[in-house]
């Protein structure tokens, strides 16, 4: 009998700590970062960058949305869109198509040195590709184009 209490005890204590630490370290999380209808259902935030585009004091926060469109042996293909909002008063500036791309890249540059961002992107042209009977070989035309404010 009372090597049933210590085993009941110790049954106890080992479920009660392991569910404790659930608890701890469990984190919540919000929609604080940006505003949740720029967020397209099926797609995932994959990147964001906070740079200076237009000639407001305010930053940007650039985001990357990303969703898989096919997995191929050499090559995953994503669907793509970029958000531009407002760091800190959370407005909305720009949503751009989605785009179809082998890569889930955000690239800001200042490429004309004029102290605002551009964003470069390279995706398919009209979404629209082909591969050979193996998956390999991938053929597209690609675009290419810069998000910029004047």
């Amino acid at each position: 009998m009372k090597y049933k209490k210590i085993l009941y005890v110790m049954l106890l204590l080992l479920v009660a700590n392991a569910s404790h630490g659930q608890f701890i370290t469990t984190e919540p999380t919000g929609w604080d970062r940006f505003p949740p209808e720029v967020q397209k259902p099926g797609f995932g935030l994959h990147k964001s960058e906070r740079v200076q585009m237009d000639d407001s004091a305010e930053l940007e926060d650039v985001l990357l949305f990303t969703a898989d469109n096919g997995h191929y042996p050499y090559f995953d293909i994503f669907k793509c869109y970029y958000v531009i909002i407002g760091y800190y008063s959370k407005e909305i500036k720009h949503v751009s198509d989605i785009t179809v791309s082998d890569q889930r890249e955000l690239l800001l540059e200042d490429r004309n040195n004029d102290g605002k961002y551009e964003l470069y992107r390279r995706y398919m042209k009209y979404g629209q590709f082909s591969v050979d009977k193996n998956g390999n070989n991938l053929k597209t035309k690609w675009q290419f184009d810069r998000v910029e404010w004047k």
